[in-house]
């Protein structure tokens, strides 16, 4: 039986443990986080040690507040549960056997969405919405006691546990070295974590601690190239017309609408009534940093005594920045035709100039923003009214397309996701996509994780 590692217990990390172990594989999971929750934190609300957010993506005049959470189960414990698949003008960018491994006849996409949608009711619509939106497939199950859950591949792990087949060890891994064919990991501290080789190696941390692990590994510094959705919403509130559909809770959308012309897709859920009785929707865009209009950032991995450091550099050409106040302004132009509303600002807005809606490190006001959007329709006597909230960039935890597949450099992976600097170590995630697209990365990471399972 081959003898594996995983370095990641995310929800990348887990799928290809999991499947690994169904095609016959000995499967290893290093995790840097506490393996204590074990439930969606929309079933289980304790907030439980692990939840908090570390690692913040920080740079130069821009910041994000998210970060990643160390944690077994990773973002499967935590998303929506939304998986769609890469739209044709991102898929054309990742190599030809790609797009047929995803999106081909017999490819993994069809194949997902199939089995997904024989677990999870709100994979195919149930109610009817509104004309104007497509319903979004979500790998996900609401509760009679109204708890909310999503597909996370931890609650298919315990067979494979039991039996040793799938073993897991907290450990903060910070590099791994090559020994007469097989590989021995080291931790933060520099202690080697296992006595006994490892036939392969896979990297499932986030897409940033991966290019760290790679530069410690290989004892080269590198620059390469970094992205994240940009995510900037509205609230409304308006007193007339026939609601979308019924609120059930707030992790499942109503539905969303494309706007592929401005790299978009726009979410939208209806949520319970104001307290005066009026109508209250959230609308979400979730947009790509289109790399054909611009450079992406950078993320500089420096390896000094033979440890890794990360920084920065964001990037937002006038193109991106114009493309993001379009969005802005089609969020209120969308939901001023659909709702057949003549909406104002409840609060001047203004453009983006200089990092204002990307986040400055210097203005801490927007931690609540979200919060205060909803809040401030909840106060107000005001009706036909919209507020504002954004996520910082890199708040979004999408970290993609800084070690792709087929790419190039020191960090470069083949078509297989092995590293050409060092065959046998291979990696997965986000960070291996060529492109990021607009579309919610969860479907591609289960169908690249699964992939790689049945072909290490």
């Amino acid at each position: 039986m081959s003898n594996l590692c995983v370095v990641g217990g995310g929800l990348s990390g887990l799928e290809f443990a999991l499947y690994a172990a169904v095609s016959g594989k000995r499967v290893h999971i290093y995790e840097a986080g506490p393996s204590l929750r074990q439930e969606h934190v929309h079933f289980d609300t304790r907030i439980l040690t692990g939840d908090e957010k570390l690692r913040p993506w920080t740079a130069n005049n821009h910041w994000g507040q998210g970060g990643i959470s160390e944690r077994l189960g990773g973002r499967s414990l935590c998303y929506h549960g939304v998986m769609l698949p890469l739209e044709e003008a991102a898929l054309a960018s990742w190599p030809k056997s790609w797009q047929q491994i995803l999106a081909g006849k017999n490819g993994l996409y069809p194949e997902l969405t199939q089995g997904f949608s024989s677990q999870f009711p709100e994979m195919t619509p149930s109610n009817p919405v509104a004309d104007f939106l497509t319903h979004v497939p979500q790998a996900a199950r609401f509760m009679e006691d109204g708890r909310f859950t999503s597909y996370s591949p931890m609650h298919s792990l315990e067979s494979f546990i039991r039996d040793g087949v799938i073993t897991i060890e907290r450990a903060k891994i910070a590099k791994v070295a090559k020994s007469n064919g097989q590989f021995y990991l080291t931790d933060t501290s520099g202690k080697t974590v296992n006595q006994t080789g490892f036939s392969k190696c896979v990297l499932a941390a986030s897409a940033m601690v991966n290019n760290a692990i790679i530069a410690s590994s290989i004892g080269q510094s590198f620059t390469s190239e970094l992205t994240d959705h940009y995510c900037l919403g509205i609230a409304v509130k308006v007193k007339e017309g026939t609601e979308i559909g019924a609120y059930r809770h707030e992790m499942l959308w109503h539905g969303y609408s494309k706007h592929h012309d401005l790299n978009a897709n726009i979410f939208v859920v209806e949520r319970p009534r104001t307290p005066d009785g009026d109508r209250l929707l959230l609308l979400m865009a979730v947009v790509e940093q289109n790399p054909e209009d611009s450079p992406l950032s950078q993320l500089r991995c420096q390896v000094s005594g033979g440890k890794a450091e990360l920084a920065i550099d964001a990037h937002h050409s006038e193109r991106d920045i114009d493309n993001y106040n379009k969005v802005a302004n089609r969020l209120v132009e969308f939901a001023r035709e659909k709702l057949n509303a003549d909406l104002r600002a409840l609060s001047p807005t203004e453009d983006e100039k200089q990092g204002k809606h990307f986040k400055s490190f210097a203005d801490s006001s927007i931690q609540d923003e979200f919060d205060i959007a909803l809040n401030s329709l909840d106060t107000t006597s005001q009706t036909n009214v919209f507020t504002r909230f954004t996520f910082p960039y890199g708040a979004y935890e999408h970290e993609s397309a800084c070690h792709p597949l087929a790419g190039k450099g020191v960090n470069a992976l083949t078509e297989e996701l092995e590293l050409a600097a060092m065959p046998g170590l291979y990696a997965i995630g986000p960070g291996a996509f060529p492109r990021l697209g607009i579309a919610n990365p969860a479907l591609t990471i289960c169908a690249m994780s699964r992939w790689l399972a049945s072909h290490i």
